[in-house]
C-alpha cells in the first residue's frame, strides 16, 4: 500500500512540474565521445608517446629475456661438455630461477608503468574534453549531456557531438 501511495505521489509531482513548465526546461543532449576524443591532436600525440614508451619498455624486456636465454644456453652447453660440477649446476639453476622471477616482475612492472603513463598522458585530454562539454552545455542551456554509448534507449534527441567537436576545433 505504501508503494502505491509513493508512486501516486511521484506521478502527481511529475504532473505538477510538467504543468508548471519545470520539466519542460530540462534539455538532455547526447554526445558520441568515441568520435571526438581520438580525433583530438593531444590524444593522438599522447598515444604516439605512449607507443614509443611501450616500445622502449618492450625492448628492455626483450633484452633481459635474451640475456636469460644466453645464460641458459651457456649452462646447457657447459653441462653437455661436462664442465659443470654439481654445485655449479645447482647455482646455475638457482640463478636461472632468479632471472626468470626478475623477468616476470619486470613484465608486471612494465604493465603498471604503461597504465600509469597512460593515465598521466590522458588526464589533461579528458579535462579539456570535459571543459568543452561544460561550455557547450552552458551555451546551449543543456541540463545534461550524456554519452550516447551509455544510453539504453533514445528516441532521437539533441546530438551535441558536432558542437563539442567545434569547441575543441576538431573537424568531424
Amino acid at each position: 500500500m505504501k508503494q502505491i501511495v509513493k508512486y501516486s505521489f511521484i506521478a502527481i509531482l511529475f504532473l505538477f512540474l510538467l504543468n508548471t513548465g519545470l520539466v519542460a526546461q530540462l534539455q538532455i543532449a547526447h554526445v558520441v565521445s568515441d568520435s571526438i576524443i581520438p580525433k583530438m591532436p593531444a590524444y593522438q600525440s599522447a598515444m604516439s608517446e605512449l607507443q614509443t614508451y611501450s616500445t622502449i619498455l618492450q625492448k628492455q624486456f626483450e633484452g633481459k629475456e635474451a640475456e636469460m636465454e644466453a645464460y641458459y644456453m651457456n649452462v646447457i652447453d657447459k653441462k653437455k661438455k661436462g664442465l659443470l660440477a654439481p654445485k655449479e649446476e645447482k647455482d646455475a639453476e638457482a640463478k636461472l630461477q632468479e632471472m626468470e622471477a626478475n623477468l616476470k616482475k619486470f613484465g608486471q612492472d612494465m604493465e603498471k608503468q604503461l597504465y600509469e603513463k597512460e593515465g598521466v598522458l590522458l588526464k589533461p585530454i579528458y579535462e579539456e574534453y570535459n571543459q568543452a562539454i561544460k561550455d557547450v552545455s552552458k551555451e546551449n542551456n543543456y541540463t545534461y549531456i550524456i554519452d550516447k554509448k551509455l544510453t539504453l534507449y533514445s528516441a532521437g534527441g539533441i546530438d551535441a557531438t558536432s558542437k563539442i567537436s567545434a569547441k575543441l576545433k576538431i573537424n568531424n
